[in-house]
């Protein structure tokens, strides 16, 4: 199963998913963190994908 969360702060989130053991996939740059747009690809702890992309 593949889970996408939307977030209002893409920023915020990235930072507490990678603290809580996440792994961020390629590529890292599809977000333009001025503009708040876009989504990042993640791995889990465990290796479960899952994306987070703004509201």
């Amino acid at each position: 199963m593949h889970v996408d969360l939307t977030t209002d702060d893409l920023a915020a989130a990235d930072r507490l998913a990678l603290e809580a053991g996440a792994r961020r996939l390629e590529p890292t740059d599809d977000v333009d963190p001025a503009a708040q747009k876009g989504g990042r690809v993640y791995t889990s702890p465990a290796g479960h994908p899952f994306c987070l992309r703004s509201a």
